[in-house]
């Protein structure tokens, strides 16, 4: 799926919830209140969202199959997500919200191979080698989510705080990794290359991947759940919602190895009430 195609999912999604709250417009009062209880409450509401997630890869896995390869255990990113929004309030204090939109959540990993002695031509004795490793993950999906949310306190007329709980699934757009060894000592060392892989950095560096992950899976399901604000703005017609979630996946991130991730999502919608 090319980045125009998700444009376009992300067009037609929108265009959607507008309609449904154009539609449930009607027959709403110009005294609609999406916040206070008091006054007629506003069914639908639609608008943006967007936020930053703090991610975690985890597991045990050896992305690639070679003997100096290592095996990855903990990694992390940041990222971000950003889409469109509804919400349906069917209660005086539940709601159910929909959500899709692009989501990042990239990761890093990085591990120190035991050093070894080794014999440096022109040098008479051995001496300690250190060599670095690391992996960059690049990974993107267009991510549909429903939530269930209850609200649970109330100060004033303008803010309430609720906790949502539901699920996620996802399509992943692109699986990427940039694989590499690192000679960080002796810095006069260079490594042996018979398998003719990339070199940079005058043959301290070898280059393992370069390209998609292996075996990658291209569907992620996952439970997310966290604690929201709201905030009542130009006389409640807009609701501004900041949020920290967890999102805990369900599926691995490829086929062939335990390779899980989950993320802190720290996120705003900003919706209209109709």
């Amino acid at each position: 799926m090319n980045f125009v195609n998700v444009k376009s999912i992300l067009a037609s999604c929108a265009i959607a919830l507008v309609a449904a709250g154009a539609a449930n417009a009607q027959g709403v009062g110009e005294e609609s209140n999406p916040l206070n209880p008091n006054q007629p409450r506003a069914q639908v509401l639609v608008g943006p969202f967007g936020g930053v997630t703090r991610n975690f890869h985890s597991g045990g896995f050896r992305v690639i199959d070679e003997p100096n390869c290592p095996i990855f255990e903990q990694g992390g990113g940041w990222g971000f997500i950003a889409g469109i929004s509804a919400e349906f309030q069917l209660g005086k204090s539940w709601s159910i919200i929909p959500r899709i939109g692009y989501d990042a959540r990239p990761g890093k990993f990085s591990q120190t191979l035991p050093d070894v002695l080794v014999l440096i031509p022109g040098e008479k004795e051995p001496v300690k080698q250190t060599v670095s490793t690391k992996s960059d993950i690049t990974y993107s999906m267009v991510t549909a989510q429903v939530m269930y949310k209850q609200e649970f306190a109330q100060i004033g007329k303008k803010l309430r705080f609720a906790a949502a709980i539901g699920p996620s699934a996802s399509y992943v757009l692109s699986g990427k990794i940039y694989q590499t060894q690192h000679l960080d000592a002796p810095s006069n060392a260079r490594f042996v290359n018979p398998g003719k892989l990339p070199t940079p950095d005058n043959g301290q560096t070898l280059i393992f991947a370069d390209g998609d992950i292996p075996g990658v899976s291209q569907t992620r399901f996952s439970l997310t759940a966290g604690i929201q604000a709201e905030f009542g703005l130009f006389g409640n017609a807009w609701i501004m919602t900041p949020g920290v979630y967890y999102d805990y996946g369900l599926t691995d991130v490829t086929k062939n190895e335990n390779w899980q991730l989950s993320s802190i999502i720290m996120m705003v919608d900003l919706r209209r009430a109709f």
